[in-house]
């Protein structure tokens, strides 16, 4: 590739192009609602034990389901390679190997409260049911430690 081309390429995707009145230039108008908050889940394939395999794909399609019905979609990418470090067991690190589930949305939707309660209610029940110590949400690049399960 020769130098500079990447800079020079532009791709346009679902945006629209208009001349401005004033200057007769060319801009970029973005629609109002695009989706830029990404919400990012971690679905474990272990137990808090690390040795207890869990149902995975159930909580994986589990997880696009919901996303799907409250965000509108998502995205689950193949395993990951994990560790986490379990402080209420002395320390000991549980090798885990995650889905990592991705879903974009508005920031007007992750802030309403009916769709941040579907939201925080899956998370408590995949940590009850599969045995976690922690249940790791990312929203909008802040990492959530989730550990209270209770209903």
């Amino acid at each position: 590739m020769e130098p500079g081309l990447l800079r020079r390429l532009t791709i346009y995707i679902d945006r629209v192009i208009k001349r401005a009145k004033k200057s007769g230039k060319h801009e970029l108008l973005l629609g109002s609602g695009r989706k830029r908050v990404l919400l990012v889940l971690f679905i474990p394939s272990v137990e808090r034990d690390g040795l207890s395999v869990i149902d995975q794909p159930l909580w994986v399609d589990a997880a696009l389901e919901m996303f799907g019905r409250v965000f509108g979609g998502s995205t689950a990418f193949p395993r990951a390679k994990g560790i986490w470090r379990d402080d209420d067991r002395a320390g000991a690190l549980v090798k885990d190997e995650p889905v990592v589930v991705h879903c974009y949305t508005t920031a007007g939707d992750i802030e309403g409260a009916r769709k941040l309660a579907a939201l925080g209610e899956f998370c408590r029940k995949l940590g009850r049911d599969t045995h976690q110590g922690e249940v790791g949400l990312i929203v909008d690049e802040e990492y959530f430690a989730i550990r209270d399960f209770s209903e």
